[in-house]
């Protein structure tokens, strides 16, 4: 039996918070569930039935959004600054995560985010029979964009990764490596390379870490995979250190685009929302569009957009949560290491992407980003569930 009992409303926030992360793929009726788990969690706290423990990673979030604010209010055009700063609301997922994730919640969350990522993936699988590999029909799933699709779906694998990898209930497997299987099919017909390269990455890591010999057959099975993928995939692969290739070089014009808006600018950027505007006066020579919206790296756009203490929010964020991390790993105590193993794969996955995709500024993405930053902070302290 569990020895914790929780009040109906703290555990209907939970549930709430679950299910609006999970179905983040669709961001509508993502923010009405979150919104609802906010009210619930509202009330709970204020009735003394919900508590939040303070922990350092508050510290960033809480300079981020100031941050924000005081960009925008230095922005060249404050009436679309403003407004964008909407999003900052999506950053109460921060306390409420680490009010409310246990052990036990986080595994329902994993059959939660395995279930929809797969009906998502099956759906894309499906896009790809009808339209073919094509980087002109690219596969979006469930979601509104195809990048948005293969960088979610990645944080999506990790997270069933690290569960793979760390978890000590064997039954999992049973539907974790089939939904794995789906995803690697899809993922790989996506020709989305930030999303091939953060997995990569992040599975390299994990052999490092934990010397899986599961892990270190990765090389293989990509030598095999691109004997065996379409010529578009193995086309895709091969263009990811071509310079000639025009995503290529248009990256890196936006990126020397964006570190002459932070020279220009350095303390509070250009503002929210004003890269798109701003962009044709800083565009390289040897740019291929004339107008972006986004400058396709994290820290760049960061920079370029909020300013530089705006990208110290950012890293601080990232060095608290891997410092976590690593002190729930050594912890032998530790409630859920698993758990951990999955936050780890997946900011792993989502920050190397991140250097050549800004999914930062990407909602359904931020979502899932958030939640995991914020669950090694949740399940610090807690004791181990009986059962």
């Amino acid at each position: 039996m569990r020895t914790f009992s929780p009040h109906p409303l703290e555990a209907t926030a939970a549930g709430l918070l679950l299910v609006g992360v999970a179905v983040s793929l669709q961001i509508a009726p993502s923010n009405i569930i979150l919104g609802l788990a906010f009210l619930v969690w509202l009330v709970a706290l204020a009735l003394g039935r919900a508590g939040v423990k303070w922990h350092l990673i508050f510290l960033p979030v809480v300079g981020w959004i100031l941050w924000s604010v005081i960009s925008a209010l230095f922005s060249d055009n404050r009436s679309l600054s403003l407004p964008a700063l909407d999003n900052l609301l999506t950053l109460i997922l921060v306390p409420m995560v680490v009010s409310v994730v246990n052990p036990h919640r986080w595994d329902r969350f994993l059959v939660l985010i395995a279930g929809f990522s797969a009906v998502s993936s099956m759906v894309a699988l499906g896009q790809i029979v009808v339209d073919g590999v094509d980087l002109n029909h690219r596969a979006p799933g469930l979601f509104s964009h195809y990048m948005t699709f293969a960088g979610w779906t990645m944080a999506a694998v990790l997270i069933l990764v690290g569960e793979v990898l760390r978890g000590t209930a064997p039954r999992r497997l049973r539907w974790i490596l089939p939904v794995l299987g789906l995803h690697a099919v899809v993922l790989s017909l996506s020709l989305t390379r930030n999303a091939w390269v953060g997995i990569a990455v992040a599975l390299g890591l994990a052999a490092i870490v934990w010397g899986s010999r599961a892990m270190l057959a990765v090389p293989l099975v990509v030598v095999v995979a691109v004997a065996v993928l379409p010529s578009a995939v193995r086309d895709r692969i091969t263009s990811i250190a071509d310079l000639e290739q025009a995503a290529n070089r248009d990256r890196v014009a936006m990126t020397e685009a964006g570190v002459a808006m932070s020279a220009d600018h350095p303390w509070v950027g250009v503002g929210p929302e004003m890269i798109g505007m701003v962009y044709p006066d800083y565009r390289r020579p040897g740019a291929v569009r004339e107008r972006v919206s986004h400058l396709h790296c994290n820290p760049v756009h960061i920079a370029a957009e909020r300013g530089l203490p705006a990208l110290l929010m950012y890293g601080l964020l990232l060095m608290i949560f891997g410092v976590t991390v690593v002190r729930g790993l050594r912890d032998p105590e530790h409630p859920a290491p698993a758990a951990l193993a999955s936050c780890l794969l997946a900011m792993v996955g989502l920050t190397v992407a991140g250097l050549f995709e800004y999914n930062w500024g990407d909602s359904e993405i931020w979502i899932v980003t958030l939640f995991v930053l914020a669950v090694p902070a949740a399940l610090e302290g807690r004791p181990r569930e009986k059962r």
